[in-house]
């Protein structure tokens, strides 16, 4: 850390929680062996309906357990780009379980579809902290924190919302991320050569357009909205993937016409974005995870060009730190996690990223903050 780092803390205070997802601890079963039970049975009855795929996800191996293959290319559709070609000899890191009742015709007792399709998700933590429970209209999913375990039920995967069609088990992976030392962050990011600008800042701000323009230029995709940050040593910091798809307002999809016929627009009312699946579009451009070497701020200006100017580390914590501790699924983990946030902006460049009208001009700007040309 820096001398300047007890004045970043001061000024950049821990705001007020916007958003609190998670009730207090509860006492009661959780039926996590009776969801075990019942994908078994649903794998065991439908054995051609069973996909198990494997992939890397923020350092760690991951094997999926599907009962249903259109559920299953459901899930690995925003996920491919971390997909390992081969399955590890060693044991996974995190295992998961899930099946589609409908494609199985395999149910069971603590699963049952919400009344309300548009009702959003509840979680519940019982053991006290071992299991939590997260539960929507359609999905029913728990995590065994201490077996390092998730087994999730679908009702239906054809009535799956938009939000879990671009991100598949995201709280239950945030947790899991969370547990091993990896911290949330509401942001963007993309590479070259394994070296990434990480876009920080509120929604509407500049990171999914500054993110998209740098892919089609040929840098590397790693998010433009959630990211997954891990110290590696005192001062490099890894970023990691999760997804690699995009949710684009209407107005926002028009300034990239060609991704239109791509899209999937929401079927509930609260879906006013469309999904965007971008690796089935950019095979080849994704990457699982880069060194942060650059923090940049995107904004809206009203000038042709983009351009770079310093920012403070103050400002940097002020865009970055309110959404990404309150406003994701266990993004707040109290001051470790606003500890790991100033120890990364002390730690790298702080840049303002003022975004002009040419979107070609975007990606030039960003691969310069590397000291890189883009490709080709």
């Amino acid at each position: 850390m820096t001398s300047r780092e007890p004045s970043v803390r001061a000024a950049a205070a821990l705001p007020t929680p916007v958003h609190q997802p998670v009730r207090p601890a509860e006492e009661g079963p959780v039926d996590f062996d009776l969801m075990v039970a019942a994908f078994r049975r649903a794998a065991e009855q439908n054995p051609a309906e069973v996909v198990a795929r494997h992939y890397r996800l923020g350092g760690g191996r991951v094997v999926i357990r599907c009962a249903g293959t259109a559920l299953s290319d459901d899930i690995h559709a925003p996920m491919a780009h971390l997909q390992l070609d081969e399955a590890p000899e060693v044991a996974p890191d995190l295992e998961i379980e899930i099946w589609d009742e409908r494609a199985t015709g395999v149910g069971c007792q603590a699963c049952v579809i919400g009344p309300d399709p548009e009702a959003t998700g509840t979680v519940s933590i019982y053991g006290p902290g071992r299991f939590v429970l997260h539960q929507s209209p359609q999905a029913r999913s728990v995590i065994d924190r201490r077996a390092r375990r998730i087994v999730t039920w679908i009702a239906d995967h054809e009535r799956l919302t938009q939000y879990e069609l671009g991100r598949p088990l995201h709280s239950d992976l945030l947790l899991w991320h969370r547990d091993r030392g990896i911290q949330a962050v509401h942001a963007g990011l993309v590479a070259l050569g394994g070296e990434g600008v990480l876009f920080g800042g509120p929604g509407g701000s500049g990171k999914t357009t500054t993110a998209l323009t740098c892919l089609r230029a040929g840098m590397a995709y790693l998010a433009d909205d959630y990211v997954g940050l891990q110290l590696v040593t005192d001062s490099t910091w890894l970023g990691h993937s999760l997804y690699s798809s995009t949710h684009l307002a209407p107005h926002h999809i028009k300034r990239f016409p060609d991704l239109i016929p791509h899209s999937r627009p929401g079927r509930m009312a609260r879906e006013d974005k469309h999904l965007v699946l971008l690796e089935r579009l950019y095979p080849g451009r994704f990457a699982a995870s880069a060194t942060i070497r650059v923090i940049a701020l995107p904004r809206v200006v009203d000038a042709t060009e983009t351009r770079t100017r310093p920012a403070s580390k103050i400002e940097v914590l002020r865009q970055l730190a309110p959404s990404s501790l309150f406003g994701l699924p266990y993004g707040s983990s109290g001051r470790k996690s606003f500890d790991a946030m100033v120890g990364l902006v002390e730690s790298v460049p702080t840049v303002w990223l003022d975004l002009g009208r040419d979107l070609d001009g975007i990606p030039r700007a960003v691969a310069s903050l590397l000291g890189r040309t883009l490709p080709g």
